[in-house]
């Protein structure tokens, strides 16, 4: 990926070259956020009063709309056809899209700042922390993304995958029925939790796969996504009902705050904790959990959680 294209034509400006500074470009005060995921990262570096548009919205992302109201004033984006003359009347001056949309371009043509996002690994997550605060170029920022950059290494270090785990089947969604295979940060949680991802042969996320499928990988473990529909009645469903984790009680929904921890957000260093609860003991600590998100959102987010609002995030539950 250009240097262009990864950090868009303003900031280029901005890059040392052979130890020798070039003028920076003001920082952004008017930014378009064209990826659901990059909400909250953005929210975490500080910026949440910058957003003047987003693809996000309340019926999506209910906790985020609740804990930061300023994404409320934001305008509301089509995430599938983000359209430059509206941005353009925004003003805006910095515009992030996912790097898998193939919005750059036009967006670039038409003279706006465009930097495009988008990882699957842990290291990416980082990468993307940064970058995103160099663009940011404020001191909350960069401190805020060097606390991070320590505490999430701290948090998956020391541990190793293990050939002979329980098998995990991650569930995007039960109707109609994907799941997440490899090749994605799902699958490295579930390998950093210490557990074997179930979906062999599966390439990528949300990918649609058929009951008989799952039922021939037969996983001790599943996980369902927060948005992917109510698994609670698989165990009367006779299909469902034969899969190992199913009757065996070891399904369970996954927690969501911001954005959903499963996925590309900073609470991914919470679903790596929680996971590793679930996958080596059995069972989460629920204490300990609700401890450990309001610990990271008044340090991350800068967000004083109460404990009930901690506990339904880790039941998967919306605001009350």
């Amino acid at each position: 990926m250009t240097l262009l294209r990864r950090f868009g034509s303003v900031l280029a400006l901005s890059v040392l070259i052979a130890g020798i500074g070039i003028a920076k470009a003001a920082p952004p005060t008017r930014i378009a956020e064209g990826w659901y995921a990059h909400n909250a990262m953005l929210v975490m570096l500080g910026a949440q009063d910058r957003i003047v548009a987003t693809v996000a919205r309340p019926s999506m992302l209910p906790w985020m709309f609740h804990l930061v109201p300023a994404l409320g004033r934001a305008e509301t984006l089509d995430p599938g056809a983000l359209n430059a003359e509206e941005l353009l009347k925004l003003h805006a001056d910095l515009v992030f899209v996912t790097a898998s949309g193939h919005a750059a371009d036009p967006l670039s043509r038409a003279g706006l700042n465009v930097v495009e996002e988008g990882f699957d690994r842990f290291d990416g997550l980082l990468d993307c922390v940064d970058s995103t605060a160099t663009l940011l170029q404020s001191s909350l920022a960069t401190k805020r993304a060097q606390e991070y950059r320590a505490a999430f290494l701290k948090t998956v270090s020391g541990f190793q995958t293990n050939p002979n785990g329980p098998r995990v089947l991650h569930v995007e969604s039960l109707h109609p029925l994907r799941v997440d295979g490899d090749s994605t940060i799902i699958d490295q949680w579930i390998r950093s939790a210490g557990g074997r991802n179930a979906a062999d042969g599966v390439h990528g996320n949300k990918q649609p796969v058929s009951i008989e499928q799952v039922l021939a990988w037969n996983p001790d473990i599943i996980i369902v996504g927060a948005g992917a529909g109510d698994p609670s009645g698989l165990k009367g469903a006779p299909l469902w009902s034969q899969v190992s984790a199913v009757r065996n009680g070891k399904v369970y929904r996954n927690p969501a705050g911001l954005f959903p921890w499963d996925r590309y957000s900073p609470e991914l260093m919470l679903q790596v904790t929680w996971a590793r609860q679930l996958v080596q003991s059995g069972h989460v600590d629920a204490d300990d959990m609700v401890k450990r998100i309001r610990q990271f959102y008044s340090e991350f987010y800068g967000i004083s959680l109460s404990e009930a609002d901690a506990g339904r995030m880790l039941a998967a539950l919306p605001p009350g």
